[in-house]
């Protein structure tokens, strides 16, 4: 079944929901000619548009406004752009090529670390000037070694949150000590293990669930998984999968570098047979 709606000024009339990562939200305005359009609109209610079904509801002038106002000001940006799925063995040469021809301010290159001090994927990049950082955003979803780099807008302020954020975690760990027990100091200096039978896992796809994690372990059954999420509400490209025993640890580390979706994923264990001894 299909209506004819006349939209007014055509493509002008479709307003489009983005994030403040620029993503699309999934939702839409529609600007129509007459209120019979608007009747033929709504009985489009659920639907279908390609494999999704729609939900189709009247607003009003005024409140559509007000919602693409607020829009607006969320996904703001300036001459920054955000980085995601970049090769953890990625450096500020490496970006500073990526984006050749494209003028950066000087040290206008921030690689996000991990809370181990790791280069967690992500980085920002601060452009000479905002029209040269909506060019790097036509760079989205090119390859960078053997992965595809997600590019989203992005501002001054979050590089600091990001950036502090990665400092701040990892002042707590020791470097290199992936493969030792987690401590924690109490005020009398006394250290309280909080080590378990895990692997930290990187590279993980951002729409990836803790379903898919379970299924990439398969047949070794996890006791609990934590996917990690950023100060911002978006997954970090990691997760702690945690098992019953120390052996359960060490077999599934056989799964290091296999793929999750279209991406490979690094494991790093945190277990020792020390503790089940205990």
């Amino acid at each position: 079944m299909q209506f004819d709606c006349r939209i007014r000024g055509g493509v002008e009339g479709i307003h489009i929901i983005h994030n403040r990562n620029g993503r699309s939200t999934g939702r839409a305005f529609i600007e129509l000619e007459h209120e019979q359009d608007v009747c033929k609109a709504l009985d489009l209610h659920k639907h279908y548009l390609g494999q999704r079904f729609v939900e189709v509801f009247e607003v009003t002038n005024k409140d559509a406004e007000a919602i693409l106002k607020a829009t607006q000001q969320v996904t703001e940006s300036d001459e920054v752009v955000r980085l995601r799925g970049l090769p953890f063995s990625c450096t500020e040469k490496d970006l500073i090529q990526f984006f050749s021809g494209l003028e950066i301010v000087e040290d206008g290159v921030t690689i996000v670390l991990d809370r181990r001090g790791r280069n967690s994927g992500d980085a920002f990049v601060q452009f000479a000037t905002k029209g040269i950082a909506e060019n790097a955003l036509k760079k989205d979803r090119e390859v960078m070694g053997n992965r595809y780099i997600e590019i989203f807008p992005s501002r001054k302020n979050e590089i600091q949150v990001q950036y502090g954020r990665g400092r701040n975690e990892t002042s707590a760990f020791t470097p290199g000590a992936e493969d030792t027990p987690r401590t924690m100091k109490t005020a009398n200096s006394s250290s309280i293990s909080t080590t378990e039978n895990l692997i930290h896992m990187r590279g993980l796809p951002y729409e990836a669930t803790g379903e898919d994690i379970v299924k990439f372990f398969t047949p070794i059954r996890l006791v609990k998984v934590l996917v990690e999420y950023g100060p911002d509400g978006q997954p970090t490209g990691e997760a702690d999968a945690y098992f019953r025993t120390h052996q359960d640890a060490v077999l599934a580390m056989s799964k290091d570098r296999e793929y999750i979706m279209k991406r490979y994923i690094e494991l790093f264990l945190n277990s020792s047979a020390s503790r089940e001894e205990q």
